[in-house]
C-alpha cells in the first residue's frame, strides 16, 4: 500500500512542478511552488522506497520461515 501511495505522492509533486512552470508567471511564488513540488515528490520517492523495502524484507522473512 505504501508503494502505491508513494507513487501517487510523487506524481502529485511532479504535477505541482509542471503547473508552476506552465501556469504561473516568473516570480518568487513560482519558485516556491516548484520547491514545494520537489519536496512533495521527494517525500513520495522516500515513501515508495520504504514500501518496497518493507515488501522485500517481508518476502525474505516468509521464505526463511517456511515449514516446507
Amino acid at each position: 500500500m505504501k508503494l502505491i501511495q508513494g507513487g501517487l505522492l510523487f506524481l502529485f509533486g511532479t504535477l505541482m512542478i509542471l503547473v508552476s512552470e506552465r501556469a504561473l508567471t516568473d516570480s518568487m511564488v513560482q519558485e516556491l511552488a516548484a520547491l514545494l513540488g520537489v519536496i512533495v515528490a521527494a517525500a513520495g520517492v522516500i515513501w515508495s522506497l520504504i514500501g518496497y523495502l518493507s515488501m522485500s524484507i517481508l518476502r525474505i522473512y516468509h521464505m526463511l520461515n517456511r515449514k516446507d
